[in-house]
């Protein structure tokens, strides 16, 4: 019989670091971390002290499955050789090798959800042509064609963008938009909270045709070459979703210097999925985690560790996140 997988989140490494919470090597489970916790690491000023936890703890790196085009499979891999240190110094080796801003987008996300300033989002055209013509700069055929497409995309790209300055990003107002002009969608709880939120939202979306997979990311009409939407997939795009209608919503998600920590929820939140259980301190994260885990019948328990006069109490089994 497998062990089960527990997924822990990158402030468990910090209650561990802290003396807070006590993790061990264990036979009966396997704590497990991915590529995202990578990604958190590298923003710190002291990466080793992390990786020395998960090190110490015998984690096991889970990582999504691609196919021969690099897409995602839908399936994920425990690891079980090598340390995270390891890990890490390839993570940042192939990062290295690939010029390509990952924060490219978040004037746009951040501004979609109701905050940032105007210049960051105007000066995305720019960068957006500038990304493309470095990353193929260094191809072995002729990319004449492909730069003149970039070039005459960039004044659409700017037209859309004036057209989201011109029309404001008010989140109450946007959220009103959606039926909830009285803040109903932060105070959902329960069971079925996608289900609860969708009765809210659905009214204003007659006519459309769309449904509440597709509304919330899980079935996207464009599926960009794929033939079924990856689940991964579906779960980042349910969390920007929730972001924007209110949902266990935080103020970071509308700072450009904070929407990174925002992904990094929804990648771990996606991750989970692949586990028997996800570890985490944040009490938003795990009500977000059992809403979408709960939406698409997906197994893993969100287990909240909470503190109790500065001592965390360990985690079990039957916790919950309301």
């Amino acid at each position: 019989m497998s062990k089960p997988l527990i997924y822990i989140d990158q402030n468990i490494i910090g209650l561990q670091l802290q003396g807070i919470i006590s993790l061990a090597k264990r036979d009966d489970v396997t704590w497990v971390y991915s590529k995202e916790h990578f990604a958190e690491i590298r923003r710190s000023d002291e990466p080793a002290k992390y990786l020395d936890v998960l090190d110490a703890i015998d984690a096991k790196l889970l990582a999504l499955v691609l196919d021969e085009n690099w897409k995602i499979t839908g399936e994920a891999r425990l690891n079980e050789s090598g340390t995270p240190h390891k890990h890490y110094d390839a993570y940042i080796e192939a990062n290295r090798d690939v010029d390509f801003d990952n924060t490219l987008f978040d004037p746009f996300q951040v501004w979609v959800n109701g905050g940032g300033d105007e210049g960051p989002l105007k000066d995305l055209s720019e960068k957006f042509a500038h990304q493309i013509l470095s990353l193929t700069s260094e191809l072995p055929f002729d990319t004449a064609e492909m730069i003149g497409k970039v070039k005459s995309i960039k004044p659409k790209f700017d037209s859309m963008i004036d057209e989201m300055i011109v029309n404001g990003n008010d989140i109450e107002k946007t959220r009103a938009a959606f039926g909830d002009g009285k803040g109903a969608i932060g105070s959902i709880s329960g069971e079925q909270e996608i289900e609860k939120i969708w009765e809210i939202i659905s009214p204003t979306m007659q006519g459309a045709e769309i449904s509440c997979d597709q509304f919330f990311g899980f079935d996207p009409i464009e599926k960009q070459g794929y033939e079924s939407w990856p689940m991964y997939l579906g779960i980042i795009g349910c969390n920007a979703v929730l972001d924007i209608s209110g949902f266990q919503a935080e103020k970071k998600c509308r700072k450009l210097n904070k929407i990174h920590n925002v992904r990094s929820d929804a990648g771990h939140i996606a991750m989970g999925a692949y586990c028997s259980a996800i570890l985490s301190e944040d009490k938003r994260l795990i009500k977000r985690a059992k809403a979408i885990y709960g939406y698409k019948s997906i197994g893993t328990s969100p287990i909240l560790v909470t503190r109790v006069a500065n001592k965390s109490i360990q985690p079990t089994a039957d916790a919950s996140a309301d």
